[in-house]
């Protein structure tokens, strides 16, 4: 029988009292550098890892066989609200970025001190992690401040493309992360913190 199992009626069908993750449903714990953190809550738009192995070929005669290369994960892009009162986005920003490159005398720092570890973690409707991503080596590659436009109401955003070298993911149920914590605490946490001066 064809549609939802609702009260034992459907079949093999999904049951219609599974609660699905929802795209709204999720905070940034920690991106980068600890200035960023004060950030965090006015973000608009992310996106969970995306990954894929690089595939290597071997030939012979008229056909081809393919097997799993190297691991690849695709960049992340962030998009904040440009907030002008603390915590500035905008100037938290280009701190992070220029922790990459001091722009002003074009020298490049060290990856032990730009590379981060980034928190991603979807949460439920009461609050508690249900998945947990972890960002190892996590720097802004591309900095985007936006165009201008007067024509428009609209606000002003910033896109961070984050790069990072390794995504793990855990936090689901039966697994070694805290399934308990609550990720609203996590936010109200980032959005207390004082701004850098």
């Amino acid at each position: 029988m064809p549609g939802f199992n609702i009260q034992g009626n459907g079949g093999n069908g999904p049951s219609n009292t599974s609660e699905p993750r929802r795209k709204h449903r999720w905070v940034w714990q920690s991106v980068g550098q600890t200035a960023t953190s004060r950030i965090l809550v006015y973000l608009k738009t992310a996106q969970r890892p995306h990954g894929k192995f690089n595939e290597a070929i071997m030939h012979h005669n008229q056909e081809q066989a393919y097997f799993a290369g190297k691991t690849e994960w695709d960049p992340i892009t962030l998009t904040w609200y440009d907030i002008e009162q603390p915590a500035d986005v905008s100037k938290q920003v280009w701190t992070w970025w220029n922790s990459v490159s001091d722009i002003p005398t074009a020298n490049v720092a060290l990856p032990s001190s730009y590379k981060r570890q980034s928190t991603l973690t979807m949460i439920g409707g009461a609050g508690t992690v249900n998945e947990k991503w972890t960002l190892y080596g996590s720097w802004p590659q591309d900095t985007n401040f936006q165009e201008l436009d007067y024509t428009t109401s609209d606000i002003q955003e910033i896109q961070v493309m984050l790069r990072f070298d390794r995504a793990v993911r855990g936090g689901a149920a039966g697994s070694a992360d805290k399934d308990s914590d609550k990720a609203g605490d996590e936010k109200s946490t980032a959005a207390a913190a004082p701004d850098a001066q």
